[in-house]
């Protein structure tokens, strides 16, 4: 009996959306809830980190993003590139979601992503290059969410999803060959 107890409380955890924790695989997928891996090193100056998005569904509510522990909620995470509902990339500037150029996505297609990220200044840019396209600056010198306005350091990749408008679970997404560089201050 208590071996079905522990099995089903794991199971609603994992449903639930609780983070997992670890280093980064080579590839790993959003689910509902988050996920989170752990970042080669602790990072508190400035550093890119690069990587391959796909979206593996159109109009879906997925992130990958960038936090300073395992999160609970979205609001525990600094710094977010975002595949959103309406079918576009954007990012988190503070309080809320924009993109200084607009680019949609399309399910299955490759997006190469890079975050140059500076701790100290609480701000960070984002580059996105659409297979075959040139790169796009989709934000520049971004603040970190409001409620990470503080933080000191950052350790985690962060893999997130959520129900769309309807209350149901789009799709995931794919992240595939991440890499963290440190980098001159932006």
């Amino acid at each position: 009996m208590n071996i079905f107890r522990t099995a089903y409380s794991l199971l609603a955890l994992f449903v639930a959306g609780t983070a997992l924790a670890g280093p980064i695989p080579e590839t790993q997928e959003s689910a509902m809830g988050f996920n989170s891996f752990d970042l080669p090193a602790e990072q508190r100056g400035s550093f890119e980190v690069s990587f391959d998005a796909t979206p593996l569904a159109d109009k879906i509510d997925v992130f990958t993003g960038i936090s300073a522990a395992a999160p609970g909620s979205a609001s525990d995470v600094s710094v977010i590139v975002r595949f959103n509902d309406s079918g576009m990339i954007d990012a988190r500037n503070g309080g809320t979601f924009r993109a200084d150029q607009a680019l949609g996505y399309s399910a299955n297609k490759v997006y190469r992503v890079r975050m140059v990220i500076d701790v100290a200044g609480r701000a960070y840019s984002v580059f996105v290059t659409p297979a075959g396209q040139a790169e796009v600056p989709l934000a520049k010198n971004y603040a970190f969410r409001t409620q990470r306005i503080d933080v000191k350091s950052l350790s985690k990749l962060v893999l997130a999803g959520f129900k769309g408008p309807d209350g149901f679970f789009k799709g995931a997404h794919r992240v595939t060959g991440v890499s963290v560089k440190a980098v001159s201050a932006q």
